[in-house]
């Protein structure tokens, strides 16, 4: 066990089948941890070979889902999170395309899982009269990743963003997105 307040372990896996292999970590669901969410995607990232507008987009979202689990899942207090990121070769309907991925899975032991529709809420047409603070963190994830997806566990929420791995070929605004709860 790493002595630190945000982190619970870490652990290193596949390296010795893969150039980057697979990063895990498990965080107190606390603010003062971000920074140590922060620096595994910048790591995760640049292993990519992302640029920083890619590598931006990606800590937005990861930040948000983060800040989510423990605002919604924990209520602000103290809880277990589990962070894999690794690089996949693209899939899609669990058939190998070409490219790859930069995968995040979030894993939270919460008693509150979130039941709503992905697809809906990255949908949402939203009125500028409407706007208020709280309720877009999971639109603006939507929008960042190409593929969301959610399930409910028996013991806790169980959340996989991934971001295509393009090097430039095309923009974000031009992906094709998917949802799944």
């Amino acid at each position: 066990m790493i002595n630190n307040d945000c982190i619970q372990d870490v652990s290193f896996t596949d390296c010795e089948s893969s150039h980057v292999g697979k990063l895990c970590l498990q965080l107190n669901c606390d603010s003062d941890c971000i920074l140590v969410l922060r620096s595994m995607v910048s790591v995760m990232t640049a292993r990519a070979g992302m640029d920083a507008l890619q590598s931006n987009r990606v800590a937005i979202a990861v930040d948000e889902l983060f800040a989510n689990i423990a605002t919604h899942a924990y209520l602000g207090k103290p809880g277990k999170v589990e962070f894999v990121t690794r690089i996949d070769n693209r899939r899609h309907s669990g058939q190998i395309q070409e490219g790859q991925e930069l995968v995040f899975d979030f894993r939270d032991y919460a008693s509150i899982g979130w039941n709503g529709d992905l697809a809906e809420v990255a949908s949402r047409i939203l009125a500028i009269d409407e706007l208020c603070p709280g309720g877009l963190g999971l639109r603006l994830i939507c929008s960042v990743a190409d593929h969301c997806e959610h399930k409910i566990l028996e013991d806790g929420n169980q959340w996989r963003l991934t971001f295509n791995i393009d090097h430039g070929k095309r923009s974000k605004g031009e992906a094709h997105h998917e949802y799944r709860s």
